[in-house]
């Protein structure tokens, strides 16, 4: 009974404050969002890891990185190993990602949109895969 109450209660405050709802809507028509109707779709961005230079952050050797990632282990393992915390690998590889969606950008390759998408959604969770990840384990 209670649950009834509450979910008439719910529905009754929904119709009543959505009846006089007044506010700025991303329809065609509205010139402030025109361009989100004229961009282009979809939009693809591929980020290419450098090697040389997480061996460099990592303070390993091409020759030591093989070794321990032959051996299974991963991105974060090793630097864990150099202490390294995660955060501050995450950290390298986002400025690393912000960088290349910046000249993407500047370049016409994606919009701002896709931009803001991108970091907001996905890159976060690219970079703890990429630094969790290895084949051989």
């Amino acid at each position: 009974m209670r649950r009834l109450f509450v979910l008439v209660f719910i529905a009754f405050i929904t119709l009543n404050l959505t009846g006089n709802v007044e506010g700025v809507f991303a329809n065609r028509d509205n010139e402030e969002f025109k361009d989100i109707y004229e961009r282009k779709v979809p939009q693809t961005f591929h980020f290419t890891y450098d090697y040389e230079n997480l061996y460099k952050f990592l303070d390993m050797s091409e020759k030591e990185y093989r070794s321990e990632w032959d051996s299974g282990k991963t991105i974060a393992e090793m630097a864990e190993k150099h202490e390294i915390y995660p955060q501050q690998l995450i950290s390298y590889l986002a400025e690393k990602q912000f960088e290349a969606l910046d000249k993407a950008l500047k370049n016409g390759e994606i919009d701002r949109y896709f931009y803001y998408d991108y970091a907001i959604s996905y890159m976060r969770s690219d970079i703890i895969e990429f630094i969790n990840r290895n084949p051989k384990k």
